[in-house]
């Protein structure tokens, strides 16, 4: 093959390759260029689809209002009660009777409500109830409980009983309206009575399905740990989970105790009303419930509200009087742990969490006393030695010392020669000067040179010694030390288990008071 050809060759694997690398890249590029175009294709058609749904639901909605304008007397009704609720002045209300909707004579009671005349409001919110007693009877106790709570323990006592006799079994799901029912017969804007009947008749109830709170979270989060010696370090795992359930055990009785105070508080009717997160969900449900609308016009109302949410893109949903709330377990904690929650409220709470309460401080009162095995082992220069609160294992402490022994063991020059290096030293010396020969001065060198490693190898040997004997005593300080360590922890887990009886005994007389 001539240069020509070689080049030639050369050059036509260099085009070829060139030409495979173009390829490979425009692949690639296409494949990265059709990705894109799916994921804007994909888009647009997210898009499309949002405005053809946007648009069914607008051109949906104006075929609902033309329907709801049929129902004007209804809405007239809501209007005005509405008004009502949020302190409107209505001198003459001014409403024509829908046939079966509760709201009409209820908003005739709210306005007699607002007059003082609660006799004529009493039986204005009968008339409602013959027509819808959940809806009437749900829309009187909350409306007065909020309105005018002067006149809630006559008006509203009665009105709870029937809607709300006993709380359900706690993994049961509430609904808002229930749970609106609850929280005002829990605070006492009922009455002490309706509060103390609600309790006593959910105990009864859970009692007989053998049913009761599983677990109180958020009681009992453990104090601040003291912080201990730095030249001790820190517990022991099997000490450190008794202490810890100890504190914890603490921390549950300052917080019973600390609820079971608030029932002893006299609360005057002002006192009595809903913090503010609650005052919110009572004021948003009574306007759901006065939103529902009436029967006829309640499932285009439902739909109004999802067609509006199509078009404002809530996925969530408008809310509505009948959703769920949580289940009754959650519910109670959260009444019982909230801070901000009514005193009233939270020893109702704690009432009922009593059985899961007294299980949790139990389990921690077992765990802060289970007993400490007197035995432990330290690392101590890579062996572990066994120790007790009476001190270290003998047999791992003789393991010990012979392992630093070992580590220290280097061969010493005997003990001959020292003395005769000396002499032979001495005695090349004189025959050097003697003969001044010069071998014998070089062996004289040799033999002092020898003589001189000798001294330092056993003088090395020596300081080997101390330092062995030195860190014999260090390691047997830092098991001592370990010792130490070991016994104020067995003091400290002692201590823990006398204070967790001590706290157990108070949170038992807490939560049943003789």
């Amino acid at each position: 093959m001539t240069w020509t050809d070689y080049s030639q060759n050369t050059r036509i694997r260099e085009l070829e390759e060139a030409l495979g690398s173009a390829h490979a890249r425009m692949a690639s590029e296409r494949r990265h260029l059709r990705s894109e175009l799916s994921q804007v294709r994909g888009n647009l058609e997210k898009r499309l689809d949002r405005v053809s749904a946007t648009l069914d639901a607008f051109i949906e909605l104006s075929d609902v209002r033309e329907t709801l304008s049929l129902f004007g007397d209804a809405a007239r009704a809501r209007h005005r009660t509405l008004q009502m609720l949020d302190g409107a002045t209505v001198p003459d209300l001014r409403l024509d009777d829908v046939p079966d909707y509760w709201l009409v004579p209820a908003a005739h009671g709210l306005h007699a409500l607002h007059a003082g005349d609660t006799a004529t409001a009493r039986v204005r919110f009968d008339d409602a109830a013959r027509r819808d007693a959940d809806r009437a009877r749900a829309f009187a106790a909350l409306a007065t409980a909020l309105t005018h709570a002067e006149h809630a323990r006559t008006m509203g006592a009665s009105l709870t009983a029937d809607l709300l006799p006993h709380l359900p079994v706690p993994s049961a799901e509430l609904d808002r309206g229930g749970r609106a029912l609850w929280l005002l017969t829990a605070d006492g804007s009922f009455g002490d009575e309706a509060r103390e009947h609600l309790l006593l008749s959910t105990l009864r109830h859970w009692s007989a399905q053998g049913a009761q709170p599983t677990e109180a979270t958020g009681l009992g989060t453990a104090p601040r740990a003291p912080k201990r010696g730095t030249a001790r370090g820190r517990l022991p795992s099997e000490v450190a989970e008794r202490v810890n359930a100890a504190r914890r055990l603490t921390g549950l009785r300052e917080d019973i105790a600390r609820i079971t105070a608030l029932s002893g508080e006299k609360s005057p009717v002002e006192a009595l009303a809903p913090d503010r997160v609650s005052a919110g969900f009572l004021w948003e449900s009574l306007r759901l419930l006065v939103e529902e609308g009436s029967p006829e016009e309640a499932p285009l109302l439902a739909r109004a509200g999802e067609l509006r949410a199509v078009i404002e893109g809530d996925e969530s949903g408008p809310p509505a009087w009948q959703d769920r709330v949580g289940t009754v377990a959650a519910l109670l904690n959260d009444d019982m742990v909230r801070d901000e929650a009514p005193p009233h409220r939270r020893t109702f709470a704690l009432v009922l969490q009593r059985p899961a309460v007294t299980d949790a401080a139990e389990a921690l009162l077992a765990q802060a006393t289970a007993p400490v095995e007197d035995r432990s082992s330290v690392p101590i220069r890579g062996t572990r030695v066994t120790i007790t609160s009476r001190g270290a294992d003998p047999q791992d402490l003789t393991g010990l010392d012979t392992r630093l022994s070992r580590e220290r063991e280097s061969a010493s020059p005997p003990s001959f020669l020292r003395p005769a290096g000396i002499g032979l030293t001495a005695l090349l010396a004189v025959a050097a000067l003697v003969t001044w020969s010069g071998v014998l001065w070089v062996l004289c060198l040799a033999s002092a040179a020898a003589t001189v490693a000798v001294f330092v190898a056993n003088s090395g040997h020596g300081r080997g010694q101390e330092e062995k004997r030195a860190e014999r005593e260090r390691a047997h300080r830092q098991v001592d030390a370990a010792v130490a360590s070991w016994r104020e922890a067995l003091a400290e887990a002692e201590g823990a288990a006398a204070t967790a009886r001590e706290e157990a005994g108070r949170i038992r007389s807490l939560l049943n008071p003789s």
